[in-house]
């Protein structure tokens, strides 16, 4: 495999087809596992060499759990905790928890070679090794998977609001607690939706469900748009300002409160970047909407007037 096309996935710079590539040369072989996590140390002594940011861990009998506050330590965090899973194989159903900061993403390959990416805001528990009987992770936030195919040991992906099914598959899961939100967008595959093991929905590729007033309302993927975060961008299509305001609140970990009564009710069509920051996006939408907004520093609140 060549090295320059595993430092760019390692990065998040990898087009899909370079990501489908990686994860076939993965599947082929031990080897190949073997020489994947190879590179990845030598792609981690590169960023600790260029980086004086530091990586804190807190170990308890609980789940472990890793913070990070910069871009930097995105990345190392990424290193460090893919190197522990493969690391302690005897302890098993180990569980690591991945906290992404706000405007930032995370890509990882998990024990099986499922292939996931973790957007803004995002909680993530996953074991060192999955169990005999199912591969079970935890998701509070928004993730992409492209998931491993194994009929024998299902993929199972727990929310506050359901559990999402799979034997392997492509979906995305938006389910923010803070937000009582929960989304399941399935594109190749099928997908089963559980709450409290009661079967809900299966899905067909190109569907989404959504939970809407306490029902999981089910209907075909218009916009694809939205899934672009695994890039890195924020994109709305016809979407109304107080679906574009959420949004920032969630991947920026913000609130927004909206002072003025006179912002108009027209939909909004752009692309931002989520390293732009939200105050980019907000100004970038000033071009089109005429608003003024302040930043409490102290609660984090934007006032939007």
């Amino acid at each position: 495999m060549n090295r320059e096309l595993l430092y760019r996935f390692f990065s998040g710079n990898a087009s899909v087809n370079e990501e489908k590539q990686i994860k076939q040369w993965l599947d082929a072989s031990d080897a190949s596992h073997r020489t994947f996590f190879q590179e990845r140390k030598v792609y981690d002594a590169i960023l600790l060499t260029r980086s004086g940011t530091s990586l804190k861990q807190r170990s308890k009998n609980t789940p472990l759990l890793w913070k990070i506050s910069t871009a930097a330590a995105v990345a190392l965090l990424l290193i460090f905790s893919g190197l522990y899973m493969f690391s302690r194989q005897d302890s098993k159903e180990q569980y690591n928890t991945i906290f992404v900061p706000p405007g930032q993403r995370i890509n990882l390959i998990l024990a099986d070679h499922s292939n996931v990416w973790l957007n803004s805001n995002t909680e993530f528990r996953y074991p060192n090794t999955f169990s005999k009987k199912n591969r079970t992770v935890y998701l509070d936030g928004e993730a992409y998977f492209d998931v491993s195919k194994n009929e024998k040991k299902p993929f199972i992906v727990k929310t506050d609001q359901g559990d999402i099914q799979v034997t392997g598959t492509s979906f995305n899961v938006e389910a923010y607690s803070r937000f009582d939100s929960f989304e399941t967008s399935l594109f190749e595959g099928g997908v089963e939706i559980y709450k409290n093991e009661v079967k809900l929905a299966a899905l067909r590729p190109n569907e989404k469900a959504v939970l809407s007033k306490n029902k999981l309302v089910v209907s075909n993927i218009e916009d694809t748009d939205e899934y672009l975060w695994r890039n890195g961008l924020i994109a709305f299509n016809n979407k109304q300002l107080k679906d574009i305001f959420l949004s920032l609140e969630k991947y920026f970990d913000i609130h927004i409160q909206v002072d003025s009564e006179k912002l108009p009710m027209h939909s909004y069509t752009g692309k931002f970047r989520q390293s732009d920051g939200v105050d980019y996006a907000l100004r970038v939408l000033q071009r089109s909407i005429r608003f003024d907004y302040e930043r409490d520093e102290e609660t984090g609140t934007i006032y939007i007037k």
